[in-house]
């Protein structure tokens, strides 16, 4: 056993034990690396245990304390065998002790209060100082030229390691960068990005190729001074330890190699898969084509428009816009009039309708391949929903004045927003659009409980209903597919143009791609990962659970959301078709009939939709300064009135009371029948939520 322990640790031998140290230094880098590829690629998951993540942290630090002993006794054993060896091990270790305390420092006071180019420059000088004063060890310019290698070899990884985040700081990314501070903690990175212009390929390469030659260069010539020190050949330093290691090394490469070329061959095959899918290519220009269809870019029209939505707001004061926020909230009478009277005659409203009184034309946008689409700026998604909201006041206004043609209108103008946004590509889009839909359903509701619209109107609408609702189901398969292009842009834009056009400029990855094949080989595989899950036509068809890809199973179950809210909107456009079908039933009769047996199919069932006359549960949203320490005034039988206010929401609440009236619902996606009741209990409360979809109208 002791014999094993001398052997382990070089007791006899400290110059070869040095050497051994340093070739496993880089080799642990290098095989920690792998180790993580290879089980982000196999079972990513493993690294959310928390006793793994502690075996492999104390691994590593057992591991790098062996280095430090071997390296270490090499440093000590030199010193007693020089001249001046006590004040050469003595500034040696202080060096080391006054670097590591102030970057220790350093760090904590970047962490603390932020970035602080000095602090952090001068811990980084300090450290640079310790490597140019170590050859006081010893005499030779051996020494001398390991310690400069090794200096620019730390500066060039050090560069690749805070370059490799960049990209999170280019356009919408940058508010998600998570290493600001270590693009800091080497004053020259910026530099060198700039005198290398990393973001080109052949640039690239020699830069890490110089770096990976200055790091041999410092390991051969270490190995030489140890290698006299203890009076053997060079050579012969590379024995079996050190053989084992490198052969080790140059073995997982080649493997991973192999690796990453099996997989950019399966991940190339999955897109063309793709391809034949979605029946286009996956390419920047096609999702051009389709979003323009030809149709003329205007971005004057957005800038106007863009203008005119903020006049809009401006001219609004504080109360107008707690009003603007819930259209058909009660207000008080006076309160009411005020408002009315100012939306009305407000000429930046009557600008932007007369704006998107027609079909709107498309902003200039930029499908290059080198811009990331994930991040491409669309601010007329935001404009497009306040400008519906706004029209929902406008019909709630006209239907007071009895003025039914600017109800219809209104309606259009929310159409065309709907058109223009299911036009676009992205999930956002997708789900703006749905919420613009769902307030033009809101507003449905309204008018039915009114006397103003015609019979062929309602058909009309019946019928626009049954299209609205044949759309959000083809549209679906639009938007998997625009997702798809943008997922495998971005994979794209990583690897070939990341931060390429902001400052600090990225790295060109994809020349690295034969320097570090572990990380090429992840790449492969999870843009192959993606290609083949969202090879759907439905969100729904989206794998809901792990897939072993962990960029898609961070992506895509947001998209799964998308199918619900399809099927609400369906559910919502069959339920507005049943109650107009009501409508038309009383128009004949005089009376709501008693129950309707030919309603449409519950998307969440497949069962018709449920129908009730009688009483039934109203809920609205009322304007009303009330404090929740207020207690309800109890009736003489000691019970609350059928009127009652339920929920706060700064000066409103919601008021549910009982009524007569007929009602239509779904039972929403928990498949439970509420009774035509969605509610989201307080926090912490023990009730269960209701998600029933309903539209209502009183009989008056």
């Amino acid at each position: 056993m002791n014999h094993l322990l001398r052997k382990i640790f070089f007791w006899d031998a400290p110059a070869l034990g040095a050497f051994f140290g340093l070739t496993l230094l880089p080799a642990v880098v290098w095989f920690a690396f792998s180790f993580w590829c290879g089980i982000m690629v196999i079972d990513y998951s493993t690294f959310q245990n928390g006793a793994v993540c502690l075996t492999l942290f104390f691994a590593s630090l057992a591991i790098l304390a062996y280095i430090a002993f071997l390296l270490g006794r090499m440093l000590v054993v030199a010193c007693l065998k020089t001249s001046f060896r006590w004040w050469r091990l003595g500034a040696a270790l202080f060096f080391l002790v006054l670097s590591l305390g102030y970057v220790a420092l350093c760090c904590f006071h970047g962490f603390q209060y932020g970035n602080d180019w000095k602090w952090v420059a001068g811990s980084m000088l300090v450290v640079h100082c310790i490597l140019l004063l170590f050859p006081i060890i010893f005499t030779s310019w051996k020494a001398i030229a390991g310690a400069l290698s090794w200096l620019g070899a730390f500066n060039v990884f050090w560069t690749l390691f805070a370059c490799a985040y960049q990209p999170l700081r280019s356009g919408g990314f940058r508010e998600m960068s998570l290493t600001d501070w270590t693009m800091r903690l080497v004053p020259y990175v910026d530099s060198l990005q700039h005198f290398f212009t990393l973001d080109k390929n052949a640039s690239c390469i020699i830069f890490v190729s110089s770096g990976i030659l200055l790091l041999v260069a410092g390991y051969l010539i270490y190995g030489s001074l140890m290698a006299d020190y203890a009076k053997i050949s060079p050579h012969r330093m590379f024995k079996g330890e050190v053989r084992w290691l490198l052969g080790i090394g140059a073995a997982s490469y080649a493997v991973f190699l192999a690796l990453a070329l099996w997989n950019t061959v399966a991940y190339r095959r999955a897109i063309r898969d793709l391809e034949t899918h979605f029946g286009h290519p996956m390419t920047m220009e096609e999702l051009e084509r389709q979003f323009y269809e030809e149709r003329p870019a205007n971005p004057e029209f957005w800038k106007e428009l863009e203008e005119l939505r903020k006049e809009y707001s401006d001219s609004l004061d504080e109360d107008e816009r707690t009003y603007s926020w819930h259209p058909f909230a009660v207000l008080p009478e006076s309160l009411h009039t005020k408002w009315k009277r100012s939306f009305l005659d407000n000429a930046s409203r009557q600008k932007l309708e007369q704006m998107i009184s027609e079909p709107i034309p498309p902003p200039k946008r930029n499908y290059a391949d080198d811009q990331p689409l994930m991040a491409m700026p669309c601010p007329e998604f935001a404009e497009l929903r306040e400008i519906v909201r706004m029209e929902m006041h406008h019909i709630g206004f006209s239907l007071e004045d009895n003025d039914f043609d600017a109800v219809s209108s209104a309606l259009d103008r929310m159409d065309f927003c709907r058109e223009y946004l299911w036009k676009d590509h992205s999930y956002i889009a997708y789900l703006v659009g749905i919420a613009v839909t769902s307030f033009r359903l809101q507003a449905m509701e309204r008018i039915l409980a009114t006397v103003l619209p015609t019979n062929e109107w309602l058909k009309t609408q019946s019928a626009k209903l049954a299209e609205i609702e044949r759309q959000v189901e083809e549209r679906e398969e639009h938007f998997a597919y625009g997702e798809a292009v943008i997922y495998l842009n971005v994979f794209h834009w990583m690897a070939y143009y990341a931060g390429k056009q902001d400052f600090p400029r990225g790295l060109h990855f994809h020349s690295l791609r034969f320097f570090f094949p572990q990380g090429w080989w992840l790449a492969a595989n999870e843009v192959k990962g993606m290609a083949r899950a969202i090879h759907v036509n439905r969100f729904s068809q989206l794998p809901q659970k792990g897939t072993g890809y962990i960029i898609t199973d961070m992506l895509l179950p947001a998209l799964s959301k998308g199918s619900e809210k399809r099927q609400s909107i369906v559910a919502s456009c069959r339920i507005l078709r049943g109650l107009i079908q009501a409508e038309l039933h009383k128009r004949r009769t005089g009376e709501y009939p008693d129950s309707l047996d030919d309603l449409p199919l519950d998307p969440f069932t497949g069962q018709p939709l449920k129908y009730r006359k009688g009483s039934c549960q109203a809920i609205e949203m009322v304007y009303k300064e009330k404090k929740e320490e207020e207690e309800e005034e109890e009736d003489d039988n000691g019970e609350l009135p059928d009127s009652h206010y339920i929920d706060y929401d700064a000066n409103y609440a919601t008021l549910e009371r009982t009524m007569e009236a007929v009602q239509i619902w779904s039972v929403g996606t928990d498949g439970i029948d509420d009774g035509g009741i969605a509610n989201k209990p307080e926090y912490g409360s023990s009730e269960k939520k209701k998600d029933d979809i309903r539209f209502i109208i009183s009989i008056k």
